[in-house]
């Protein structure tokens, strides 16, 4: 069985972007016997709203007006997937060098790593699941960790876990190979949607925002661990 996950940020790893203290992953993990539908439904939607807005080229969330937001988001709660996201509220990163690419890059993946653990383990992503094909916005994902996302998800999650070679390591019942895909969103209407939702949660965690304009139940790592916010 076959799972996409969809991926988009908002806010910056970085300790002194003064808009918020927030970085936010948004997105949507859907199966594959929904994606079609799911797909050409937003694509409609949104192409439908550019008409109307005589807006050429991508639809960026940065330039929707506030009732656009809400309508599409409106729509986005109606599909048959999960909304997910992990949040790190970055003062509280003492340890992560922020002037050092591939620092941040390993930590994006860590973040990763984390959702999709919390998608797995409340039985959002089944055992049933045998590819996962992750898409992330281009804009946003360097390419040139020492270790890549692919390959760091493939090795934690199957049974063979190359991260726990000094101890004993109980076989995971997880078994799932694992494919990133670092796309452009402008032709990728969910990675767009995507977008608008990474957006709307940190809105949510600014107090800018209610979290009733995210799908009920949606799933969301809180990250670091034990720090309230």
């Amino acid at each position: 069985m076959k799972y996409y996950i969809f991926l988009d940020d908002s806010g910056q790893l970085h300790c002194n972007y003064k808009q918020n203290d927030y970085f936010v992953y948004g997105g949507l993990l859907v199966k594959e016997s929904d994606f079609h539908g799911i797909n050409a439904s937003y694509k409609k939607m949104i192409r439908q709203v550019k008409k109307e807005k005589g807006i050429k080229g991508e639809f960026k969330t940065a330039q929707m007006d506030i009732k656009t937001r809400r309508r599409l988001l409106s729509k986005l709660r109606t599909y048959t997937c999960e909304q997910i996201f992990v949040s790190v509220k970055v003062s509280t990163l003492v340890r992560l060098d922020f002037s050092k690419k591939r620092d941040i890059v390993r930590y994006k993946n860590y973040l990763i790593k984390r959702l999709i653990e919390q998608l797995i383990q409340h039985g959002k992503l089944p055992k049933a699941c045998t590819f996962a094909e992750i898409h992330i916005d281009n804009q946003n994902v360097a390419h040139s960790a020492k270790d890549s996302l692919q390959d760091y998800l493939f090795n934690i999650f199957n049974e063979d876990n190359y991260y726990l070679i000094h101890q004993q390591y109980q076989t995971t019942s997880f078994n799932c190979d694992f494919r990133v895909l670092f796309k452009d969103s402008s032709s990728n209407y969910l990675i767009q949607a995507a977008d608008l939702l990474a957006n709307t949660k940190c809105h949510i965690l600014c107090g800018n925002t209610s979290d009733k304009l995210l799908k009920s139940g949606y799933t969301c790592v809180k990250l670091p661990d034990g720090v309230i916010y």
